[in-house]
């Protein structure tokens, strides 16, 4: 072989081992760049995320407590709306026993009860003059359109009171509208929430009996 051709060739060979070498060396580093970057990335959001989210026993954690009442008021009451606009209108006046009021009756009862309430909570009447013993009449509620419209006003007149009260306001003394004893108002409001949610499970019966099946359980 010719020397000067050895020597180009061991020169050449020389340079390819370094590139490779360089080479393996640069893929080698970025793996454990990219290995290190994600570790980063991951221990960083953990602690963003453990920032963010306060304790399980945190006070934070918790809705403002006129939030809660307001959520369960407008949770019940819609239950009630959707029942109203989705019963058949020709089956308004229908009841299991003889006894007991009929589907429309039912809403009018509850949406009396709302209004009063909301009125005691208030210190102002809100909505219809109706008879605060017997509750709004179904004479003057004749179409299932009137009993819807009714219902409807009744759980929005209870919000706006809540939320106008907000927290400050379920402390304070009222006149129960239903026993004409002094209670908080939170006390009647979640009085009431549960009556009315006794009588969604009444109308819940109400549905079965025609072979339907309730809204809220579709």
């Amino acid at each position: 072989m010719c020397p000067l051709y050895g020597r180009r060739f061991r020169h050449h060979d020389r340079l390819l081992r370094q590139t490779l070498f360089l080479g393996a060396f640069l893929l080698r580093n970025r793996i454990r760049f990219a290995f290190f970057l994600s570790c980063a990335l991951f221990v960083a959001g953990t602690l963003l995320a453990q920032k963010k989210s306060p304790p399980k026993d945190s006070p934070n954690l918790l809705l403002p407590p006129s939030e809660d009442v307001l959520r369960a008021w407008n949770d019940v009451g819609g239950k009630l709306i959707d029942m109203a606009q989705d019963f058949p209108e020709n089956k308004y006046d229908f009841k299991v026993q003889k006894d007991q009021r009929t589907f429309a009756e039912n809403i009018l009862h509850v949406s009396g009860g709302m209004f009063q309430a909301a009125s005691a909570v208030k210190g102002t009447k809100i909505g219809p003059a109706f008879d605060e013993l017997q509750g709004p009449s179904r004479a003057n509620y004749k179409t299932k359109a009137d009993v819807v419209k009714l219902i409807k006003d009744a759980v929005a007149a209870g919000a706006a009171v809540i939320k106008t009260q907000g927290d400050a306001g379920l402390n304070k003394p009222v006149l129960s509208p239903f026993t004409a004893d002094a209670v908080r108002t939170s006390t009647l409001w979640w009085t009431l929430i549960e009556e009315t949610g006794e009588h969604y499970g009444q109308l819940v019966v109400y549905y079965r009996a025609n072979n339907m099946v309730p809204p809220a359980s579709r």
